[in-house]
């Protein structure tokens, strides 16, 4: 993942943003993965075949989004609550960081 090199790895039936969780990141959200925001939208930089169709939420959010910023194809950008995922794939997400307890946790006493 773009920026910072993260490797997540993403269980089947589980959301982009529900791996990350689980192995201890934070990533930007305001409705907590219930597909009411864009604030966990990311760009799909590698593996656009290896991902899921877009939900019914990303459409209703991402459509004005992808309108307005023209230089970014609309099928790369997509909520990470909703995207699932079938193989390798590439994302551009900036603010995606490890969680202050995992910090502690992975550098030990």
């Amino acid at each position: 993942m773009e920026p910072g090199g993260h490797d997540i790895e993403v269980h089947p039936g589980e959301s982009l943003i529900q791996a990350a969780w689980r192995e201890g990141y934070e990533w930007p959200t305001l409705c907590y993965g219930m597909g009411t925001c864009t604030a966990c939208q990311c760009e799909l930089v590698d593996g656009l075949d290896n991902v899921s169709d877009k939900t019914e939420a990303e459409h209703a959010m991402l459509g004005d989004l992808t309108r307005r910023r023209r230089r970014i194809d609309p099928r790369r950008v997509r909520l990470a609550c909703q995207l699932r995922i079938t193989g390798d794939i590439e994302v551009r997400k900036p603010g995606v960081r490890i969680a202050e307890n995992q910090t502690a946790e992975r550098s030990g006493p």
